[in-house]
């Protein structure tokens, strides 16, 4: 038991002969199935980052994402507020690299939470916020072009 978090990637693929994707096809042939079983399009949904009691990036998810509502529920993540995370983790660990904790915790602050894991700022901290951006940094490259982005949490 304890905080997961999950960052999906999800994209839509068109079988409509008007804009059909060339995946399309590709996409049947992987799951055995035939045009006659399907409708005329799929969605793709892959997880592309999972998170294990990062409590400061999934508070900044609820507060930035969520309306304040942490309620496990499936939220859109536009790329704006994955640069913005982005961004937060930067300037978090900077600080602390500075060791400006007041900074660190005026940034992205630990949250508490059942079973949320531990509120240092500690190394695993400090291994969540790189995590974090690299992550981001795969989101954003070319290879998700054309993906929206979705957060969920579950404890």
């Amino acid at each position: 038991m304890g905080l997961d978090m999950y960052l999906s990637a999800e994209k839509f693929i068109s079988g409509y002969d008007s804009d059909k994707d060339e995946n399309f096809d590709k996409i049947l042939d992987l799951f055995n199935l035939e045009h006659s079983d399907v409708e005329k399009s799929a969605i793709i949904n892959i997880t592309v980052g999972y998170w294990r009691k990062a409590n400061a990036i999934h508070n900044w998810f609820v507060q930035n994402v969520q309306d304040g509502r942490d309620e496990c529920q499936r939220s859109y993540v536009s790329k704006e507020k994955l640069d913005d995370l982005k961004a937060s983790c930067l300037l978090a660990l900077n600080a602390l690299n500075n060791n400006d904790f007041d900074k660190v915790l005026e940034v992205l602050p630990p949250s508490n939470g059942c079973f949320f894991g531990s509120t240092d700022i500690d190394e695993y901290y400090k291994q969540d916020l790189q995590k974090t951006v690299d992550l981001i940094d795969k989101c954003l490259s070319d290879k998700f072009k054309g993906y929206g982005f979705y957060y969920q949490s579950s404890w």
